[in-house]
């Protein structure tokens, strides 16, 4: 295990153990301490940010070519500021997530991204333009984001790294509630990709990938019964630049979603399906020039229910399903690609865990989420783990049985969390854990790792200002 030097834990521990302190409030219900207040920053600056240290062990991993466990100590820091002139804002986040303590050999290197500015934007955002009511958000420069559903294109929100973007993003919103998004941009790629340079925290800065073009369009609409639509399109377009080796991807994704929000007393519904076509080559190697046929789909649905009882409890049925790849050998792809998309909040943690992605699966599974009171909440969520395709690789763990004589059947996975708010709006403690009960595929696949049902476990402390 690495161990970081002593004064940056002192710092980390100092900053959360003295947060509720300088939280206290002589009031009856104590006011979140804000950065912006306590500066006493002017209307036109807008300064806000959060600190949070997290501590995560996993035991007998689930990912080829490794063996054994993997533990990871971190802290990702976030500081954000934007000045207001009016309708012109000029906007930036700073984020420095860090190793404190991990295992070299893991899935450490992969968290770490120091003191990085993950977003540089200038924004224009009248309101009433087009029609009264209407609001437009017309971005230029670095910035992260959400479209739809996060499936596909997310800021992360277990992951202590974010996927940033460089280019331009429009939002348009009716006094209607119509949405539109369009945007055009190529991906920042985190730096430094080694893992030594990752695991000593080095700050280098990270840097568009200018051989690497994504843009899209999606359309939201309001739609009788409080029901929303969503329409959407996106295209990747990459090339193998002399700095960064790709699969060449071209690749349209067309989706369609349709949701009822969840309410007391009633019945609520997600349903999301995506085709994706172009072609991939199946390796990054320059020596590979064929193009693959790539013709993948993805299916999400979810019914749920909330019952107006003590704790509100809402119980759902959910079912995900993304293609895999039918056959190595042929001059086709069905692998389903995941694009940007955040994915812990329906398959569990990420990090040096999440091996479950919308690729090479099926997983069927039910959900349970209640609220014991105001300042918490918890949720157990059991899936179902399967192959869609058995000549495949499972998700992201690399375990792979290409004659399909592992069978299909990976296991089942049940995920647990438990939020408590310590300090209202403020400061935040979460624990939660998940473990897989390995199936035949994981048992017997040539290149699985040969131990026992995975165990993961974390708990992190937040406090936002």
């Amino acid at each position: 295990m690495r161990r970081q030097p002593a004064l940056l834990s002192c710092f980390t521990l100092a900053t959360v153990v003295t947060a509720p302190s300088a939280l206290a409030q002589e009031t009856t219900k104590p006011q979140p301490w804000r950065l912006g207040t306590a500066i006493d920053a002017p209307d036109w600056l807008k300064i806000t940010g959060s600190v949070r240290p997290r501590y995560e062990t996993l035991t007998n991993t689930l990912v080829a070519g490794r063996s054994g466990g993997d533990e990871l100590l971190s802290v990702q820091t976030l500081l954000k500021a934007e000045i207001n002139t009016g309708a012109i804002i000029i906007g930036g986040e700073l984020l420095d997530s860090r190793l404190l303590s991990g295992n070299a050999g893991g899935g450490s290197a992969a968290e770490v991204d120091a003191l990085e500015p993950s977003q540089l934007y200038l924004a224009w955002r009248p309101k009433d333009f087009l029609q009264q009511g209407a609001a437009l958000d017309l971005t230029l420069g670095r910035f992260t984001m959400d479209v739809g559903s996060r499936r596909l294109i997310a800021r992360s929100g277990y992951r202590s790294i974010l996927q940033s973007f460089d280019g331009a993003r429009a939002v348009w919103t009716s006094n209607a509630n119509l949405k539109a998004t369009a945007f055009y941009t190529h991906p920042v790629n985190r730096a430094p990709s080694d893992v030594p340079s990752a695991l000593d925290n080095e700050v280098w800065l990270n840097q568009p990938l200018d051989n690497v073009g994504f843009g899209g369009l999606s359309l939201e609409a309001p739609l009788p019964y409080t029901i929303v639509g969503e329409v959407y399109l996106f295209d990747l377009d990459e090339d193998d630049a002399s700095d960064n080796a790709t699969r060449n991807r071209d690749l349209s994704t067309l989706g369609a979603r349709l949701r009822l929000a969840p309410a007391k007393a009633a019945f609520d519904f997600d349903l999301e399906y995506v085709s994706q076509t172009g072609s991939v080559r199946a390796t990054t190697s320059s020596a590979d020039t064929t193009d693959l046929d790539h013709d993948a789909e993805m299916i999400h649905a979810q019914l749920g229910y909330t019952l107006d009882a003590p704790w509100a409890p809402r119980i759902a049925l959910q079912y995900d399903q993304a293609s895999g790849d039918r056959s190595p050998s042929d001059l086709s792809s069905e692998r389903f690609d995941v694009l940007f998309g955040d994915r812990a909040f329906e398959f569990g943690p990420t990090s040096i865990y999440g091996v479950i992605a919308r690729t090479n699966l099926i997983g069927p599974g039910v959900r349970l989420e209640v609220k014991p009171d105001s300042a918490s909440d918890a949720a157990l969520a059991v899936r179902r783990l399967q192959l869609e395709s058995s000549a495949d690789s499972f998700s992201n763990s690399g375990v792979r049985d290409t004659a399909s004589a592992s069978g299909d059947d990976v296991g089942t996975q049940i995920e647990l969390r438990y939020r408590r708010w310590l300090l209202p709006d403020s400061l935040r403690l979460t624990v939660g854990g998940a473990a897989v009960m390995r199936g035949e595929f994981l048992e017997s696949a040539p290149n699985a790792a040969s131990e026992g049902d995975a165990l993961f476990g974390y708990t992190d402390l937040t406090w936002t200002f």
